[in-house]
């Protein structure tokens, strides 16, 4: 079976730790940078909320995290990376990591056997597991089994728990969660476990592949009147738009890039304005972060398949 070595990236953070504060979901490879706005409640302005708003629940805020295949809601205050097929999330104060990853399952497989390969990998390269036998457990309705585990890699200790998810006969997801314990032995049972769960609870599997949507309506995103409503809040709305602009191409695949022009009051909600480049496309789209409806590529424009956001 292949292996996903990409994980021992994972150990690598735990050891040094160079997650950067948890970044909003980037445009397609040559996006340039959108400007922040800044933070007023709905609904006015759309605001980014920063890990350091005090007052503000963690639990309520989240950055969507997306790659092909799953989807993760990240609470503040954590942190996280996205590398290919790969979700990374981890802790300012550096001493928890949380990864999940897909990759393909091999015709025999089970997801036992998935789990000892990926750990194998890992022990192969100086680290040792304890385990517990696997229990069944259930990941967006999909089956899967979990264990819990300890660890040790040089003068390092770690806790946590591991598992593997088959949404589908050729797709299975690894998550990974370990906390270090040398200076706080109780460290998963008290922040990690909690930490790991909610990440669970958020993450939704996404159809792989398949045909781009694209809607026939001539108005669809370019009016005010007919605006793309990605759904959520002044908070998960933000990412949910990135989700989708990041997935939109051009007319025969090409990557894109937008900026942000502003919002506009319409009716009871806010617009926000993208200008949209590249590819000899230079087109103006509003976007509805506070209504959702089924989700299109407006014409002239084409997707990296299905979207991934469903109804908030």
């Amino acid at each position: 079976m292949r292996k996903a070595l990409l994980l021992l990236a994972i150990f690598i953070l735990l050891m040094s730790c160079t997650l950067s504060p948890t970044p909003e979901p980037t445009a397609t490879p040559t996006a340039s940078n959108t400007p922040e706005p800044t933070k007023t409640p709905a609904p006015t302005e759309t605001a980014i909320p920063t890990d350091t708003d005090a007052g503000l629940d963690p639990g309520a805020m989240a950055v969507l995290a997306v790659v092909d295949g799953f989807t993760v809601s990240v609470p503040f205050p954590l942190l996280h990376e996205v590398n290919r097929s790969q979700i990374i999330v981890g802790n300012e104060e550096r001493t928890l990591t949380i990864s999940f990853a897909k990759n393909s399952l091999d015709s025999g497989d089970t997801l036992e056997d998935v789990l000892n390969s990926y750990l194998r990998s890992l022990e192969n390269r100086g680290f040792t597991f304890t385990r517990s036998d696997p229990e069944e457990i259930e990941v967006d309705g999909a089956p899967g089994i979990l264990i819990d585990l300890t660890a040790t890699a040089d003068d390092l200790n770690f806790e946590g728990q591991a598992l593997a998810v088959s949404p589908r006969a050729d797709f299975v997801l690894f998550g990974l969660g370990l906390s270090k314990t040398n200076s706080d032995p109780d460290s998963w049972k008290t922040t990690g476990q909690n930490a790991f769960d909610a990440l669970l609870d958020s993450l939704k599997f996404t159809e792989v592949g398949g045909a781009c949507p694209i809607s026939t309506d001539a108005t669809y995103g370019y009016t005010e009147q007919n605006p793309i409503r990605v759904g959520g809040d002044f908070v998960s709305g933000v990412s949910r738009q990135r989700a989708y602009l990041d997935h939109l191409r051009g007319p025969n695949g090409e990557s894109l890039s937008y900026e942000r022009q502003g919002s506009l009051p319409s009716g009871d909600t806010i617009l926000d304005i993208y200008n949209i480049t590249g590819s000899g496309i230079n087109e103006t789209l509003y976007v509805d972060l506070y209504s959702y409806s089924e989700l299109y590529a407006p014409v002239g424009f084409t997707c990296e398949g299905p979207f991934p956001l469903s109804a908030p």
